[in-house]
């Protein structure tokens, strides 16, 4: 059971290491801020913590997440024996960040990337796509499956909304301690947050 944040345990903590900037401040009052810098990616978090002796465990605040949201289909609107994808985005974001995982009618799944002109999945034989998800993978972000029916010649239309894009959401997440570090994966990598000097 999870226990009221101590103050032995509050202070700041680093987590810094190639390539990777990295902090996080474990305050008195049962707050925490949360801050990551890695490549392109930058993602921040605030909320509350507590402590279950062994570990800590991050609650961050209420945000509305990004989200895709699929605005509909035009029949005859993509190329002969294709399925096109339209997706709109904020003008800070570059179209060819985002991806779609499509899954096809004998259960295999594949993922393609957009290009400036939107994205065309070519129909095969057999391989007929039945599903499509929408995805930021650089923000591990990912939308809803979308059911696709007779999708030749098609064109499905998304708008991304970013709201708090950048904002990492821990959902009870548990940071467990290992060798005097506060342990937590980011982007494949494992980050040990230390104490620092106050």
């Amino acid at each position: 059971m999870a226990e009221s944040a101590p103050a032995t345990i509050a202070g700041q903590y680093d987590g810094s290491q190639t390539e990777m900037a990295a902090h996080l401040e474990l305050g008195e009052d049962g707050r925490y801020r949360y801050a990551l810098s890695y490549g392109a990616v930058d993602e921040y978090s605030q909320g509350t913590w507590t402590s279950t002796g062994s570990s800590i465990v991050l609650t961050s605040d209420p945000v509305e997440a990004p989200r895709f949201d699929f605005l509909g289909e035009k029949a005859r609107a993509a190329p002969k024996g294709a399925l096109a994808v339209q997706l709109e985005v904020p003008e800070a974001l570059p179209l060819s960040l985002f991806s779609a995982v499509v899954t096809l009618a004998d259960g295999s799944t594949f993922a393609s990337d957009f290009s400036d002109g939107g994205l065309i999945i070519p129909l095969e034989n057999g391989k007929e796509p039945v599903s499509i998800m929408l995805a930021l993978p650089i923000f591990e972000v990912q939308g809803e499956t979308v059911l696709v029916a007779r999708p030749a010649g098609k064109r499905l239309e998304f708008v991304f909304q970013p709201n708090a894009l950048g904002f990492k959401i821990f959902d009870h997440a548990i940071l467990p301690e290992r060798e005097g570090a506060f342990m937590i994966q980011r982007y494949g990598r494992d980050v040990a947050f230390r104490r620092t000097e106050d």
